[in-house]
């Protein structure tokens, strides 16, 4: 007796273009019946299906056997644990006399409601204090030392991350920085304000000046490749999307990431606001050409008391783009899930990408085409160097498109993008040296 999936096959090679091709509801049932007779083997059968079906009818009338395969091969995500429960047990790990107080102050914080004398911390931040707290208790565990610090041991620690003893790997001096003032922090709550010294003030100052002297190890002047190319680039991976001759989850996946630079090179937000956009709720399709932005302040790096009454709310137009978006929801999309996030998860369903994966899948991408890492956030440090060089005002355009909210942050972009100018206008300047405009006279 036959398989189903050889009379399948079978009947897919007879079939002619005028046929009608199977519906997802027949095929779901029939990849079903064979993972039951089969088990994983079944989803490469039917993989070669959608191939042989793909050649009779076009890619573009196949696309649901690419989502029949998805559903069957991964499962939905578990919901993610609240972080504030999260930063409750990392709480419960500190030293006992800490707990309460800073008990305290995730519950003021998770309410998100202002509350005089005490300032509001965002889940992640909370959860980054939580952590440095508990490696600080366990330095000073191992030090012998007391755990309230001085202007001596918190200097100390500093040099022990930059510098560590053991197999502990260093970390650059930012992120000591970051450490630092995040100890003093959550011990100012967690001792009721009894830890107010301006000697460590002074350290974690000293720290934050050494930083910006030294600049970000991870940001260099090769990774600015220009905004308008990182933008070209993510029209190219779509385009390379639809001329694929089968349209599974592989071209989806190529449209989805050239996405993903366009939309990160038009609206030059970070990676978590990025991740925040979702049809017909944070992004809506207005028309042909006009795309309306609307972020709530829960996604944008806002302090934590202003994010209940701002947000980020804007219409441009980009008909090139629009176009995109518009072919994405109606013909890639749909084959992740249901949902509506603009960058869904290939690994789970649903749900979107996260941050930290998009940094290091934009990181994976550009490596490959340029040569070198661009992260989704160094994408704004290309947008505001070109926008520095090519927009009216300069810098103070910048400030604005970025919404830096320190100038003098724009003001280095600036300076990169004169440099940026310069280099162009000698590549002009030596193309011109190149040609020849008299005759010789032989």
């Amino acid at each position: 007796m036959m398989n189903t999936h050889l009379a399948l096959l079978r009947r897919l090679r007879a079939a002619s273009p005028l046929d009608e091709v199977p519906t997802r509801k027949a095929l779901s049932v029939h990849l079903a019946r064979r993972v039951d007779d089969v088990g994983a083997p079944a989803l490469a059968e039917f993989a070669y299906l959608q191939m042989v079906a793909a050649k009779i009818w076009g890619a573009e009338r196949t696309a649901h056997f690419a989502r029949v395969l998805r559903d069957a091969r991964v499962s939905p995500k578990a919901l993610s644990q609240c972080p504030w429960q999260n930063a409750e047990r990392l709480a419960g790990l500190l030293p006992v006399e800490w707990q309460a107080a800073l008990l305290e102050q995730i519950a003021i914080s998770r309410k998100g409601r202002a509350v005089f004398g005490r300032t509001i911390w965002s889940a992640d931040y909370t959860k980054a204090v939580l952590a440095a707290l508990g490696r600080w208790a366990a330095y000073c565990g191992s030090q012998g030392q007391d755990s309230v610090p001085t202007a001596t041991s918190l200097d100390a620690y500093g040099r022990h991350l930059v510098r560590p003893d053991g197999d502990d790997q260093p970390i650059t001096t930012g992120t000591a920085a970051d450490y630092l003032q995040r100890i003093v922090a959550g011990l100012s709550v967690a001792t009721r304000g009894q830890l107010r010294s301006n000697a460590c003030d002074f350290v974690v100052a000293d720290w934050r000046e050494r930083s910006r002297v030294e600049g970000a190890s991870t940001k260099t002047g090769s990774q600015l490749v220009g905004a308008s190319a990182l933008y070209g680039f993510g029209f190219r991976l779509m385009a390379e999307a639809n001329a694929r001759p089968m349209r599974g989850l592989e071209a989806a996946k190529i449209f989805r990431n050239g996405l993903i630079f366009a939309v990160g090179a038009a609206l030059p937000e970070r990676a978590r606001a990025l991740t925040w956009l979702e049809f017909d709720r944070t992004l809506k399709l207005i028309d042909g050409s006009h795309i309306h932005i609307n972020l709530p302040g829960e996604a944008l790096k806002y302090p934590e008391a202003r994010k209940a009454q701002e947000g980020y709310d804007v219409i441009f137009e980009n008909s090139g783009l629009a176009e995109a978006l518009h072919a994405y929801r109606e013909d890639f999309r749909p084959l992740f899930d249901d949902g509506l996030h603009l960058f869904p998860s290939v690994h789970g369903k649903p749900g979107a990408i996260t941050s930290a994966h998009l940094g290091r899948l934009t990181g994976d991408i550009t490596e490959r085409e340029f040569g070198v890492r661009i992260p989704i956030h160094r994408l704004r440090d290309n947008v505001a160097t070109e926008a520095s060089e090519q927009l009216i005002g300069g810098a103070y355009a910048a400030k604005t498109l970025l919404r830096h909210v320190d100038e003098a942050i724009t003001r280095r972009h600036y300076v990169h993008s004169e440099g940026l100018k310069a280099a162009r206008e000698f590549d002009d300047f030596i193309e011109k040296r190149r040609k020849v405009f008299s005759e010789l006279v032989l």
